[in-house]
C-alpha cells in the first residue's frame, strides 16, 4: 500500500461505499477509485449481521481496488446509530516551569486530564475534540501552543460508543480483508467534506439524513460542539409510502425519488400518478397529494425531533449560519424548503466541497469524502506537520 493512500470506508443501512485517494504534496488530492455496493446486514447504523456485512464489505473494496488498480490494506471507517453518546469535559494544567511557555506535551496532558471521565462498561471513547483552550483565564483560544501562563484549560467534546458495536465493526472489516485504521462519527466526516470555514466559525448545524438514522451536529466557532442520533431516516420515509400506497418497498423507493416531494403546497388536487400495487394486483392510480402528505408527514417527524436535539444543545440561538443538509435523502424533492419553514433556519443541500471528480458531486458521498480528509489530517497531524488539535477551518483553506 502506498504511503500517502487515504481510504475510507462508509458502512450505512442503505450502502457500502469506499473511497481511495492520494495525498500528493504539490497537487493536493486525487481521487483514485470508488466502489459502491446495496449495504446488508446493517439495521439504523448498526451491523447486526457482521458475515453479511462483510461480504458487501469485500465487494466494496474489491470495486474500488480495480477502480484504482492497487490494493489496500487499510480504511478509516464512519460509525453511528443510536448508540453514540458525547458529552462536554474541562481538564486543568499548572505550568511549573521557569519560562511558562506552553509545549505539545502540555498540551497531550491537560487533554488526557479532560478525556478523565466516568465511563460505564461497555462503553469507550472515539474522538476527543478540542472546544477551546483557557490560559490563566484568558478563555476562546484556538491555539495555546508557545504561549506563556501558569494554568492551561481545555475545554474538550467527547463522542463516545458501545464497545461491542466498535469491535462488531472491526470484525466485519476485517472479515471483508481490511484492517481498521480508526473511526469517525458520521456527522464529523460529513461536516468536514461540506461545511464552508466560515459557517462552522460562525456557527452551523449539519443534518445527515441517511437510511436508518439522521445525524445531527453543530460546528461553532471552529470546533464541534454538539451530536445526536436520531434513529429515524429516509427508509422510515420509504416503508411510510409502501404502507400507505400498498406497494412494495422497492417501488416505493423509486416512487419516492421520482414523483415524491417533501411539500404538499403546489400540487393540485386532481394530478395523480400510477403505482403498481403488491404481489401483482394490478396498477391503480393514487393522487400525487397523497403521496407528497405521506412524506410530508414523516418530514415533519424528523424535523421535529432535529428541532428537539437543537434546543437540547443549549446553542440553537447561536446557528447563525443555519443548516447544511447531507446524506442520500437530502436529495428529496421540496426538502430544503420543507426545512427552512420548519426549523425557520436558512437551509442548503451539502455537497462534497472536493475537486478533483464530478462523481462525487452528490451528497450520497459526504461522509465516505470526509473520512479521506479525515485520514489526511490524521496523517499530516502524525508527521508533525500540524499541531495537536488542528482546527478543520485551518485545513479547509489548505486543501479546497
Amino acid at each position: 500500500m502506498r504511503e500517502n493512500l487515504l481510504v475510507g470506508l462508509d458502512i450505512g443501512t442503505t450502502k457500502i461505499c469506499v473511497l481511495i485517494a492520494e495525498f500528493k504534496e504539490n497537487e493536493g488530492l486525487e481521487i483514485m477509485g470508488l466502489g459502491k455496493v446495496p449495504s446488508l446486514g446493517v439495521k439504523k447504523g448498526v451491523i447486526v449481521d457482521i458475515p453479511q456485512t462483510a461480504r458487501m464489505v469485500k465487494e466494496a473494496i474489491k470495486r474500488a481496488e480495480f477502480d484504482a488498480g492497487l490494493r489496500i490494506k487499510e480504511a478509516w471507517v464512519s460509525i453511528a446509530g443510536e448508540h453514540i453518546q458525547s458529552q462536554d469535559n474541562r481538564g486543568f494544567l499548572k505550568i511549573n516551569r521557569e519560562d511558562g511557555i506552553i509545549r505539545v506535551r502540555d498540551l497531550e496532558r491537560v487533554l488526557e486530564d479532560a478525556s478523565r471521565v466516568a465511563m460505564p462498561k461497555g462503553r469507550e471513547i472515539i474522538h476527543k475534540l478540542p472546544q477551546e483552550f483557557v490560559v490563566d483565564g484568558q478563555d476562546q483560544i484556538n491555539e495555546p501552543l508557545g504561549m506563556r501562563g501558569a494554568h492551561l484549560e481545555a475545554r474538550v467534546h467527547l463522542v463516545t460508543a458501545a464497545s461491542g458495536y466498535c469491535q462488531n465493526m472491526e470484525m466485519g472489516l476485517q472479515m471483508g480483508g481490511c484492517q481498521l485504521a480508526g473511526m469517525v462519527l458520521q456527522s464529523l466526516a460529513s461536516g468536514m467534506a461540506t461545511l464552508l470555514p466560515e459557517e462552522e466559525d460562525l456557527g452551523v448545524t449539519i443534518v445527515d439524513i441517511g437510511g436508518g438514522t439522521t445525524d445531527v451536529a453543530i460546528f461553532l466557532r471552529e470546533g464541534l460542539r454538539f451530536t445526536e442520533v436520531l434513529a429515524v431516516g429516509g427508509n422510515h420515509i420509504t416503508n411510510d409510502v409502501a404502507v400507505g400506497l400498498h406497494i412494495t418497498r422497492e417501488n416505493a423507493e423509486i416512487l419516492k425519488i421520482n414523483q415524491g416531494t417533501a411539500l404538499t403546497d403546489g400540487i393540485g388536487e386532481d394530478e395523480e400518478i400510477e403505482v403498481e400495487r403488491v404481489a401483482g394486483r394490478g396498477k391503480t392510480k393514487v393522487k400525487k397529494k397523497t403521496l407528497a402528505r405521506i412524506i410530508e408527514l414523516r418530514v415533519e417527524e424528523i424535523f421535529e425531533l432535529v428541532d428537539i436535539a437543537l434546543k437540547k444543545s443549549g446553542l440553537r440561538g447561536l446557528i447563525t449560519s443555519g443548516v447544511v443538509l447531507s446524506g442520500g435523502s437530502s436529495l428529496l424533492n421540496g426538502l430544503k424548503e420543507k426545512t427552512e419553514k420548519q426549523l425557520n433556519l436558512p437551509v442548503r443541500i451539502g455537497y462534497p466541497r472536493i475537486k478533483s471528480t464530478s462523481r462525487l458531486n452528490s451528497p450520497v458521498y459526504a461522509t465516505v469524502v470526509g473520512l479521506v480528509l479525515y485520514a489526511l489530517k490524521q496523517k499530516r497531524e502524525a508527521s508533525g506537520q500540524n499541531t495537536l488539535g488542528m482546527r478543520i477551518k485551518g485545513w479547509f483553506r489548505e486543501f479546497f
